[in-house]
């Protein structure tokens, strides 16, 4: 069997269930042929499946480091993404777009990351250029809802969120944000009614789920809180935002120990956090 052919098979075998026995074989060959990028591009793409972002990431820089590969980029960017590490998606998003700036998904991706970056005039400007071309597409009004609600204009966010909610209304970002929405205006009936029914469609959300860990613990429900943010931290375990948050809230019920445990695994992950280290 020639060496292309072999790699196909292992491929397939990936695919067909076999992941770790395919994976490893896929590992050695590339051991042995070190500049085949198509083969190190498809064993990122592997790592990134199987959530090894690390040896995805070195892979996936490896690539971009020889040669101008947009779908290693664009798949570096959402590792990146993924681990809240914006500044550095939003790098290679500006790249991409350098390359091609005809991709909309990319422009589109490019509005959530300056959205997270509190970019939100540029962000509001990106979303409303993508939804000339594609109204309906949910993910964009989504953003689009989450920066009038970052600058206060409560009214176009609600228009937003409902106008998402009239297409979907099984729409778990959308409820979420009116969740959020009506948490802010201090409406906590109808705050905890759209976070528990995103919940009940998606209660794998790490989002949904450290929001309403932040709802109940503004609302004094302490036990609560960090049961959800225990259960945010099972699917995003080295997410330090959850880390800090769910300290905050051991610290609220006098547990210093737990408080200082996780406060201290938070700097793990952000050294620079001065809010963690206070």
């Amino acid at each position: 069997m020639n060496y292309q052919n072999k790699i196909n098979d292992l491929l397939k075998e990936y695919s067909s269930g076999n992941k770790d026995g395919a994976y490893k074989k896929l590992i050695k060959i590339l051991n042995k042929s070190k500049d085949d990028y198509l083969l190190r591009y498809n064993i990122a793409v592997i790592e990134q499946d199987l959530n090894l972002n690390e040896k995805a990431r070195f892979n996936y820089k490896f690539i971009i480091r020889n040669q101008e590969n947009i779908k290693a980029m664009v798949n570096l960017y959402n590792i990146e993404i993924k681990e809240e590490k914006y500044q550095e998606a939003l790098i290679l998003i500006n790249k991409v777009l350098k390359i091609n700036n005809d991709l909309k998904f990319v422009n589109k991706d490019k509005a959530f990351v300056c959205l997270k970056l509190n970019k939100i005039k540029e962000s509001r400007e990106l979303c409303k250029v993508f939804l000339l071309e594609n109204k309906e597409d949910l993910d964009a009004l989504n953003i689009l809802g989450l920066c009038y609600s970052s600058e206060n204009n409560f009214e176009e966010a609600y228009k937003i969120f409902n106008k998402i909610l009239f297409y979907d209304k099984n729409n778990i970002p959308a409820l979420n944000s009116l969740g959020r929405l009506y948490h802010e205006e201090r409406n906590s009936k109808l705050a905890e009614k759209y976070f528990l029914k995103a919940l009940k469609l998606d209660s794998s959300s790490y989002q949904v789920l450290n929001n309403i860990a932040g709802f109940y613990r503004e609302e004094g429900y302490y036990e609560k809180s960090i049961r959800y943010y225990l259960k945010s931290l099972e699917l995003n375990p080295n997410n330090s935002y959850i880390l800090n948050n769910l300290s905050k809230s051991y610290f609220d019920i006098n547990d210093f120990k737990s408080s200082k445990f996780y406060a201290l695994k938070a700097l793990d992950y952000n050294k620079h956090d001065g809010n963690i280290q206070k």
